[in-house]
């Protein structure tokens, strides 16, 4: 397991962590959501011990990470930019990894390669940012390491090769017990295979949950007012969102569905009707609100 605990980080006076705790299991695909500037690629920075935490600990199976080659052998990492010894064929940084990573099987590699169509001759300056990006995710699964840390993986890569990549990533979690940590903007693609997420804002956590709850976290309903909404109906101040096409309104809130359904249906609708939530109307909505899955308001914490 992979223990976060209460980390910080600060470069110069601006602190981009504030105090970052969760955990993140093996047999599990943990996604990492937060929009642009919320702190991920400093959290997996230090997750992988590029960076070391100003306080708190980041521990696998209660070591340390940082400054600790032993447990860095059992971490695969893509990073958000993937940068190789300029002048090295792809055959050539096999044979590097061989001598880092003590459990990396050149037969999966090769079995990758042929699945993502890299040749082992190309020089890897000369390929394209969605290529290289597919080499560091071969790397990563090939290296043995039993913990992943996945940054963008999908970042550059068209739909089919998309779709190739997270079968890949289900399939080796499944068959080895791997413990999977995944940011990516593509919320669709996440939604699908993480088992749980935290969701990240302004260097500090909102929640940590499994999908299923997270999907429940928000409500979202159509109701039907045939002659309009009433004012009452735009004095709600939990209505997160509110809309309407004609005499179909759409409304997300965090109260449950049976409370949304009799509030709305005593304003007069005369039909209400839930709608699902999907993992990027729950992030927009969570970062609009400020709340954490549990509903409560943060500032009354």
């Amino acid at each position: 397991m992979i223990e976060i605990r209460n980390v910080h980080k600060s470069y110069d006076d601006k602190e981009v962590l504030r105090g970052i705790t969760f955990d993140i299991h093996k047999g599990e695909i943990h996604g990492l959501i937060g929009e642009n500037s919320a702190g991920k690629t400093t959290l997996i920075k230090c997750l992988v011990g590029i960076y070391r935490a100003d306080e708190g600990e980041i521990l696998y199976d209660d070591k340390p990470v940082f400054d600790n080659p032993e447990v860095k052998q059992n971490i695969g990492y893509v990073a958000d930019y993937n940068v190789y010894l300029r002048g090295y064929t792809v055959k050539r940084m096999v044979r590097l990894y061989q001598t880092m990573y003590p459990k990396f099987s050149k037969k999966k590699f090769e079995e990758l390669g042929r699945l993502f169509g890299i040749d082992q001759r190309s020089l890897i300056q000369t390929l394209s940012k969605g290529t290289t990006t597919k080499l560091a995710f071969m790397f990563a699964i090939s290296s043995g390491a039993e913990y992943l840390i996945l940054d963008e993986p999908t970042s550059g890569l068209d739909v089919a090769s998309r779709r190739s990549l997270l079968d890949v990533l289900v399939s080796e979690m499944e068959t080895r017990n791997l413990a999977v940590l995944i940011s990516s903007h593509n919320l669709e693609g996440l939604e699908k295979i993480c088992d749980r997420a935290t969701l990240v804002k302004d260097g500090s956590v909102l929640t940590t949950e499994d999908m299923d709850q997270m999907r429940q976290t928000f409500v979202k309903v159509q109701a039907v007012f045939e002659n309009g909404a009433p004012k009452e109906f735009y004095d709600q101040r939990d209505f997160l969102e509110r809309s309407n096409v004609g005499s179909i309104y759409t409304v997300v809130s965090a109260r449950s569905f049976d409370a949304l359904n009799s509030a709305l249906t005593q304003m007069g609708a005369s039909l209400v009707e839930q709608l699902p939530v999907s993992l990027e109307d729950t992030f927009l909505l969570a970062n609009k609100a400020g709340i954490p899955a549990d509903g409560t308001d943060t500032d009354s914490r």
